[in-house]
């Protein structure tokens, strides 16, 4: 069943974050899409360990879309 045209959930299954270091170096991240435990619909990914300059670097990357509270928030209300 195809979604409605003004739906809130995102239009595309993964998003992708380019991560570019001092030394020019580009991590290309993506970013499959969430619901986050709010109930907004966003993209999130975990990234995996890398070095860079012999130090590891790690963390994560969270994008939701602004202006509307999910399911989960509206309930509450």
């Amino acid at each position: 069943m195809p979604e409605a045209p003004n739906s809130s959930k995102p239009k595309s299954k993964i998003a992708f974050a380019v991560i570019r270091m001092p030394d020019g170096t580009e991590h290309e991240i993506p970013l499959p899409a969430k619901t986050f435990s709010s109930g907004r619909e966003g993209y999130y990914a975990q990234i995996p360990a890398f070095v860079y300059d012999d130090e590891v670097y790690g963390g994560q990357i969270q994008v939701w879309k602004k202006g509307e509270k999910g399911d989960k928030a509206q309930q509450k209300s």
